[in-house]
């Protein structure tokens, strides 16, 4: 069983400071002191202003322009036509504001949030992490950023040592993580370390998992409740125990594979597919189905979610979290690594698996229910 290393002070220290220097700029516009000049770029105060392709998405759904009509739109007209479509919807909300995320490195918007939008500073996100971090004697083992203005900080218990009934690899480290968001604000959730190979985990899923937007002493007040509340059980998810040995008996889906998959993919663009099969071996599962004469190629999606993979829930949920903590071939930043994690919890905490209730017995394969007079009288043929 492997010791988890957590960091030096002197180490979370410097991430800390390397956390505060490289921050986001957040400006509250209204929607008339900008124009859009294309679906790249907008203009304030004569100033072009390069806007990527998430902010963009984000400015439509802020002016509540559908995706797809977009879409359409912009397939008729091209970009400049989506330009003035928008332009006209912002003219209809002219006193409206939202607030732009901008990447003062790169001179780019990253992002567009709702307008007075609390957000809280990385600053403050540390200053008040900190505390907690003290209080409850936890060791960090992780800190880092995504690349899009958001932190977070995985932390364990000296004294969380949580072990699976009957399942003799199955030890757990249990701890919390704090993640700071544009979009969220600040969150907490339980952080499990797998002590077999400190494959770390969270999730959005866990019914202990919270989150705040401000810091005034109200929420504060309730944070404080909820991190008492955590530590009294020694940060264990409620029904953590129970989950894991439901997922290690039930066989994961093709279209859980496929999920997976996508979540491994996105942790960074060179990533190889075929490298990925020793994580998740979809090919090799798919393939099984081709011999038999089923091509998984023309599967729906409720075949997908129908079709056994060979391996169950549990194995799965460990390629991913292990590819997020240990994959080293790869420039894999600490968001992607973070969001892998989370994916990987948010698939263990399914309230159920696709594959979950499936009978193994089919008392039915080689026999009919019915005979053929039975059948021949009820299509009325006798």
């Amino acid at each position: 069983m492997k010791q988890v290393t957590t960091l030096s002070q002197e180490v979370f220290n410097q991430k800390a400071a390397e956390l505060t220097s490289d921050r986001y700029i957040r400006k509250e516009i209204a929607l008339s002191e900008f124009n859009v000049i294309d679906n790249e770029h907008i203009e304030v105060d004569g100033v072009k202003i390069k806007m990527d392709a998430r902010a963009y998405k984000q400015l439509l759904f802020r002016l509540r322009i559908p995706k797809a009509f977009a879409n359409r739109f912009k397939d008729q007209f091209g970009d400049n036509g989506l330009a003035q479509l928008v332009d006209m919807m912002k003219a209809s909300r002219a006193d409206s504001t939202v607030t732009f995320l901008v990447d003062p490195k790169e001179r780019t918007i990253a992002d567009v949030l709702p307008g007075g939008y609390a957000v809280i500073s990385n600053e403050s996100f540390l200053d008040f992490t900190t505390r907690y971090i003290d209080q409850y004697n936890l060791g960090v083992t992780h800190i880092g950023q995504d690349g899009k203005g958001g932190v977070s900080i995985n932390c364990v218990s000296p004294s969380g040592i949580v072990a699976v009934p009957g399942m003799s690899d199955e030890v757990f480290q249990t701890g919390v993580q704090f993640r700071n968001t544009p979009h969220r604000g600040l969150e907490v959730s339980p952080y499990l370390n797998r002590l077999v190979c400190t494959n770390g985990m969270t999730s959005t899923a866990f019914s202990e998992n919270y989150g705040l937007m401000n810091l005034n002493e109200k929420k504060i007040n309730e944070f404080n409740e909820h991190m008492v509340n955590m530590a009294s059980n020694g940060f264990q998810p409620m029904g953590m125990v129970e989950q894991i040995r439901k997922a290690n008996s039930t066989d994961a889906s093709l279209a859980e594979m496929q999920s997976a998959m996508s979540s491994l993919l996105s942790a960074d663009k060179n990533i190889d597919y075929d490298y990925l099969q020793r994580y998740v071996p979809i090919e090799r599962a798919k393939r099984a189905y081709d011999q038999l004469g089923a091509n998984s190629a023309e599967f729906t999606k409720k075949q997908l979610a129908m079709a056994k993979s060979g391996m169950s829930v549990w194995d799965l949920v460990n390629g991913m979290t292990n590819f997020a903590s240990n994959e080293s071939r790869f420039k894999i930043n600490d968001g992607n690594r973070a969001n892998v994690m989370m994916r990987a919890g948010n698939l263990l905490m399914k309230s159920a698996y696709d594959t979950e209730g499936y009978l193994n017995v089919d008392p039915f394969a080689t026999r009919s229910l019915l005979t053929e007079d039975e059948t021949a009288r009820l299509r009325g043929e006798a």
